[in-house]
């Protein structure tokens, strides 16, 4: 929960989910209502690139080939975070203090520009594994069927069916994740359907929140 100048409780909605599961496109959708978004995937390699501090971290732990011409190599600290959960943890060491600040500052902008909003949405992919769901108040986790999000995965990235299952598999499952959600989103359909759900959830957040407002 976050609380502004006025006193008024804005309440932190956390979106997760595994790769290609849909929870961009979803948040996308409450992102088109009005709903500010903060995604964690999009700002953490923006600050992997700006950062100077934060490079040098990745390099020490990973290796030169980390970096191609000051960028950072997706394709090479994915094959080896990806596969490697002790790696994967190593890098969210280095690059998740950075995000929480830059979360930070992005709330306290939020705050200033839209007085009126009831709650705001921090996605993640992670959210679990890096403990930002101990700040939600709510979370909501989308599931899709393994074909679907393999399917979505290759249009989306540069990747063959076998690095994309290799790297599900060192995602929390999601049975963990629906264990510790308050909703749970199946994308099992249509676009036009996630969208549906999108509207439902929108107005089921604005009813609680207000009646716990009150």
């Amino acid at each position: 929960m976050i609380e502004n100048t006025k006193n008024q409780k804005i309440k932190l909605i956390g979106i997760t989910g595994k790769m290609g599961s849909g929870k961009s496109l979803f948040s996308f959708f409450l992102k088109k209502k009005g709903i500010p978004v903060y995604s964690s995937d999009q700002r953490g390699k923006i600050l992997m690139n700006q950062v100077k501090i934060i490079k040098q971290d990745v390099i020490k732990s990973f290796g030169k080939d980390s970096y191609i011409k000051n960028k950072i190599n997706k394709t090479y600290l994915s094959e080896i975070v990806f596969k490697n959960p002790i790696a994967l943890k190593l890098l969210c060491t280095i690059v998740h203090p950075w995000i929480s600040l830059d979360f930070k500052q992005w709330i306290s902008s939020i705050i200033r520009v839209q007085k009126k909003t009831l709650y705001i949405i921090k996605e993640s992919a992670i959210l679990f594994e890096s403990k930002s769901y101990k700040e939600c108040d709510f979370i909501i986790t989308i599931t899709s069927p393994k074909k679907n999000m393999i399917e979505r995965i290759i249009k989306r990235d540069n990747l063959n069916e076998n690095q994309i299952i290799d790297r599900l598999k060192n995602q929390i499952s999601n049975r963990k994740r629906e264990k510790k959600s308050n909703f749970v989103i199946k994308n099992y359909s249509s676009t036009y359907h996630l969208q549906k759900k999108a509207d439902r959830i929108h107005k089921l957040l604005k009813k609680l929140i207000t009646q716990k407002n009150q």
